[in-house]
């Protein structure tokens, strides 16, 4: 106050040097109050208020000292252009109403103040300012206009602190450096703390602290706009922001409610750009919601973070859409199994859910699962998720379990990654995923799976860790990193699959064209662990490094009735690429191999009756080169005599030791083949375009290589390339000349 006497001082000393017309109270660089100089008899400054007394008025104009920046003096008159309104505890709240001829009325009885505009004067603004326990703000409106809030703290007992109506949409300005506040009481009628029936615009840089006692914070049957502005929703008996759409392209938005955080209706959300952050802690509730419409998310940080049973972060029955963005979704409430029919439906934690689809075009998701989220979802989609580009991070820690479906049918539920009713497509992009819970599974799709296209190659790094669990009799539910419905097919990519049981799984086919794809599917139970597995299985391309403790492939439609198996016309196919695999058995079909192109580096057990390549149809060598090692099973079969590209099964009655090589090459000395396998083997199949008929090879165990490397970049093991082989310290086993007439030639040694 000592600033505004000596302002006051040396305005009044400037009278006797030049005459000034109109005083002039300023608030926050606007013009507040004006006044003819000559109508103001005397000015008084107390505790609280800056009093001008008029002539001819039996009251004084009381302004609170807190809202007077300045006060000057102008020789010309000054028309005032926004209304005031100041509260000052429960007195009668300070009214400035220059539009009171132009159809704005305004009443105030202590801090309740009553606005009827019917004034044809577009955007007019309403200041608003001070402070009441027991105050509030009731507006009807014919026009659009804008609340500027400034240092306003308004608590309702019995009502919404502002309640407004006539359809209209209305701008809240944030005064930069100021704090807010409106507050609701339990017996108000109304939904929320601040109340319309319009579309509500926030922006300017100051901050707004909404509580919402009765229901909610912030509550309007249209849209909420958030264009700047720091709004928090400390807490509400309901949802934080109640409407009919949400759109967001800047400032910060922080809610803690009993219900949603923001739920939009039936209507669409839109996030740009600015941060929300909310926390929930209730069961079944939505941070961000639209019933019926969509979200499209471009740009901004969401920080949600949600502890109730089934409980979603990002929730639609519309498509769900992301051009950008960070988002962070941390979940940790348990499934819940609702009665339905002659069992149950579950519904389990999900931080993206959508009964549409999901595309993601770009953006950074952090999505965490807790142990407790037993079932949870990272991305859970009822059609088609695609992604096209971002970076997603996804990881899930919930077990799961058996339970009585709707059908009556025991059934089981487990968590996933990613997880569609619909197809999968992964265009490009950065995925990882990590799924520790008991059947846990990695990307799950009821359709198709497309990974890598012609425009992107994708990064996937997808993990099981997880043990299966039993459902009934002889079924359990096993952790698979990658599994689906329909066809799965992987066009390029640097993808890695480690699952501690089933790594690539398709009911349909597996067809790989490209990439670098590893896949490593290693249980601690015995027989469980395939690498690869469908009936109909394509390996065209790619650098393949497949590692399995059962089948590295394996191609089957299932097992037949009694238990037994025997040829189901599944069919693996290669005809190009480079595959190593590993396993027991290593290439299993309990179909067909056809072989017609590519490399393929096979290493099977040491001990029978697995063994390194096991079919129960035919194996037809008709090109590409393969080198099989495994063991001295007698379930072991030479390729089939159909092949039309020249091939040995050789057997050996002395094991090649893993610290050894096999080397074929012809009479002249020219290299067919040299291989260090993985374990301790005995038999071996062999075929190139190299081999001849009627042309004589030798096979030693043993001797060194000098120089090159492993094919297809493995490490200890595999076929050598681009170096020399010396038989020094080697045994010649065998020599042999292959047939005249026949393409499989059998040796044993």
């Amino acid at each position: 106050m000592r600033r505004l006497f000596y302002i006051l001082t040396v305005t009044l000393l400037s009278f006797g040097i030049k005459a000034q017309n109109t005083l002039i109270a300023h608030n926050s660089g606007n013009v507040m109050f004006a006044s003819p100089t000559a109508s103001v008899d005397s000015i008084r400054f107390d505790t609280s208020d800056a009093r001008f007394h008029l002539s001819g008025s039996t009251a004084s104009l009381n302004l609170p000292k807190t809202t007077v920046d300045s006060l000057t003096f102008s020789a010309t008159a000054v028309n005032l252009t926004k209304i005031y309104i100041i509260y000052k505890g429960s007195e009668n709240a300070t009214i400035i109403n220059p539009y009171s001829g132009q159809g704005v009325d305004i009443t105030a009885t202590g801090g309740t103040v009553n606005v009827v505009s019917t004034s044809t004067v577009n955007n007019l603004e309403y200041n608003l300012l001070g402070t009441s326990p027991t105050g509030s703000l009731t507006v009807n409106s014919a026009l659009p206009a804008t609340f500027v809030m400034n240092n306003l703290n308004l608590t309702n007992a019995s009502g919404a602190a502002i309640s407004i109506t006539g359809g209209q949409a209305h701008t809240f300005t944030l005064q930069h450096g100021t704090v807010n506040s409106v507050t609701d009481g339990s017996a108000s009628t109304k939904n929320g703390a601040l109340q319309t029936d319009g579309k509500i615009i926030f922006t300017g840089t100051g901050t707004l602290n909404i509580k919402g006692i009765k229901k909610h914070g912030i509550s309007t049957s249209s849209g909420i706009e958030v264009q700047n502005g720091n709004l928090k929703v400390t807490s509400a008996a309901s949802d934080g922001f109640h409407s009919e759409g949400y759109t967001m392209s800047n400032g910060t938005v922080n809610i803690t409610a009993t219900g949603d955080a923001v739920d939009a209706g039936d209507a669409a959300v839109s996030v740009s750009g600015g941060t929300i952050t909310a926390t929930l802690a209730s069961a079944d509730v939505k941070a961000i919601k639209t019933g019926t419409s969509t979200i499209a998310i471009s740009g901004g940080t969401l920080n949600l973070t949600l502890t109730g049973a089934q409980s979603k972060a990002i929730s639609a029955k519309g498509n769900i859409t992301f051009d950008g963005g960070n988002i962070t979704a941390s979940l940790s409430g348990a499934a819940v199994l609702t009665a339905s029919g002659s069992g149950y439906d579950p519904s389990y934690s999900t931080a993206i859910k959508t009964d549409a689809a999901v595309t993601i075009n770009n953006g950074t998701f952090n999505i965490t699962l807790a142990s407790t989220a037993n079932g949870g979802k990272g991305i859970s989609a009822g059609q088609n998720i695609t992604v096209n580009n971002g970076n997603i991070s996804i990881t899930t820690a919930g077990n799961g379990a058996a339970y009585t479906n709707a059908s009556g049918v025991l059934d089981s539920y487990s968590s996933s990654a990613i997880t569609t009713d619909g197809n999968l497509l992964i265009n490009a992009g950065s995925v990882t995923t990590i799924s520790s819970g008991t059947g846990g599974k990695g990307l799950k799709a009821d359709g198709t799976v497309v990974i890598g296209s012609t425009t992107g190659i994708p990064m996937l790094n997808i993990k099981t860790t997880g043990a299966r669990f039993l459902v009934s009799g002889t079924d359990y539910s096993h952790p698979k990193t990658l599994v689906a419905t329909g066809a799965i097919t992987i066009n390029n990519g640097n993808n890695t699959f480690s699952s501690t049981d089933d790594g690539i799984h398709s009911d349909s086919s597996v067809t790989v064209n490209g990439g670098t794809n590893t896949v490593s599917a290693i249980s601690s139970t015995s027989g469980v662990g395939e690498g690869v597995e469908a009936p109909i299985i394509t390996l065209a391309g790619g650098v393949n490094n497949i590692t399995a403790s059962n089948d590295g492939i394996n191609a089957t439609y299932g097992t037949v009735a009694g238990g037994t198996e025997s040829n189901d016309n599944s069919h693996l196919y290669i005809t190009g690429g480079i595959h190593i695999v590993t396993g027991s058995d290593a290439i299993d079909s309990n179909g067909n191999i056809t072989v017609t192109g590519g490399t393929t580096i096979i290493n099977g057990p040491t001990s029978q009756p697995e063994e390194g390549i096991d079919y129960n149809g035919t194996f037809l060598m008709n090109g590409g080169l393969l080198i099989s090692a495994g063991s001295n099973s007698n379930m072991t079969k030479a390729m089939s005599t159909a092949s039309t590209q020249v091939s040995m099964y050789l057997k050996s009655s002395t094991q090649l030791a893993a610290s050894s090589l096999l080397h074929i090459e012809n009479a002249a000395g020219t290299e067919m083949v040299t291989f260090k396998p993985k374990n301790g083997v005995y038999y071996f199949h062999f075929s190139s375009p190299n081999l001849l008929k009627n042309t004589a090879y030798k096979v030693y165990f043993g001797g060194s290589y000098t120089g090159g490397s492993y094919l297809g970049g493995t490490t200890g093991w595999g076929l050598y390339t681009g170096g020399t082989y010396s038989n020094t310290g080697g045994t010649l086993k065998s020599t042999f000349t292959t047939s005249v007439a026949n393409t499989v030639n059998t040796a044993s040694f």
